[in-house]
């Protein structure tokens, strides 16, 4: 027999859990300890962290990922109904901290050092998040119908309003487009970003779980990046 293959076959990467346990630290030592024996047996649960710290948490996802690649994977996209990517991993590795949910409407993480938004994100070249949803339920559509008009004026193609889209815009309607992206702006900050600081953590296979930034977003670092199935996604200055 291939004890390998049934070494593997035996893994278990799934648990009994509900998002609702989760959301508070009754059980924190419990969940940690079967995540440890589960996924990371040779990770000391002495080195969690009691507050959310970048380097620290940074230091700490390296060594997971050294140990085994594959469960951090498992782990950062853990399924969890309302729960994105990195919460759990988050959840596992700060002592102090449980997710969201029920009363705290717009936030993913509750730590002894503050209340975050958690995003999962792609990271472009010059150093911005994108391809990332914002969260709430204020009205965009206004904004979505004017857009979706520029495009049909200069005749550009495909799905949405892509980049190459915003450019053609950009050079024959530069006023309209720029009062379209100041409003996104302005509202995104005010009714998303202000509220609270936001944790950014990668989200492709490179770098995949690493924290690129926390920080409170200020309006001058929203840009509007494109819409996409009838949604509205920022690029945000890290």
């Amino acid at each position: 027999m291939d004890k390998n293959f049934i070494k593997r076959a035996l893994h278990v990467t799934s648990f009994n859990f509900s998002a609702s346990d989760f959301q508070n630290t009754n059980f924190k030592k419990e969940i940690q300890y079967i995540f440890n024996m589960h996924f990371f047996p040779k990770f000391d649960l002495k080195n969690t962290v009691e507050s959310v710290d970048i380097n620290k948490i940074n230091t700490l996802i390296e060594k997971l990922k050294r140990e085994d690649s594959a469960m951090f994977s498992k782990m950062h996209n853990y399924n969890l109904k309302g729960v994105g990517p990195g919460e759990v991993t988050l959840y596992f590795l700060v002592n102090s901290a449980h997710l969201g949910g029920g009363s705290s409407a717009g936030i993913d993480l509750i730590a002894s050092n503050g209340k975050f938004e958690v995003k999962a994100v792609d990271v472009t070249a010059n150093g911005y998040a994108t391809n990332f949803k914002l969260g709430g339920t204020f009205n965009l559509s206004d904004i979505v119908k004017d857009l979706l008009d520029l495009k049909k004026k200069v005749n550009a193609g495909g799905e949405g309003v892509n980049k190459s889209a915003l450019d053609a815009i950009r050079k024959k309607f530069p006023d309209e487009l720029k009062r379209i992206e100041e409003d996104f702006a302005q509202r995104a900050y005010d009714n998303y970003f202000k509220n609270h600081d936001i944790i950014f953590i990668k989200n492709s296979t490179k770098d995949i779980g690493k924290i690129m930034a926390i920080k409170k977003v200020k309006k001058s670092d929203i840009m509007l990046d494109r819409l996409t199935s009838g949604v509205l996604k920022p690029n945000v200055k890290l």
